[in-house]
């Protein structure tokens, strides 16, 4: 992770739920947070500065997440995937739908 570089990072959802402290009950769901990374902690995770949320529901049924304060660890163990990114916005989810 490169500190300065904007990330959009998949959580997986019992970390996204545990994280943002939301019940488990709900349908599963995908998570991505964007934010920019400001540091790391050896064999931890990564400090970000946390632009916002996103939870997709279903292809199209989403809502966006705010964190106060923003500054936020990451731990390793809940990260799906990191994507490195210019901008926040036009991300999209596919392959993903209601049941």
């Amino acid at each position: 992770m490169k500190e300065g570089q904007k990330y959009a990072v998949w959580l997986t959802d019992e970390a996204a739920r545990a994280f943002l402290g939301i019940d488990a009950k709900q349908p599963q769901s995908r998570w991505v947070v964007l934010g920019e990374c400001t540091g790391q902690e050896s064999g931890v995770g990564f400090w970000v500065h946390v632009d916002h949320i996103e939870q997709w529901m279903a292809v199209g049924d989403s809502r966006t997440i705010t964190v106060s304060p923003p500054a936020c660890l990451i731990p390793w163990r809940y990260v799906i995937t990191i994507q490195g990114l210019s901008e926040f916005k036009d991300l999209k989810v596919t392959g993903f739908k209601k049941n």
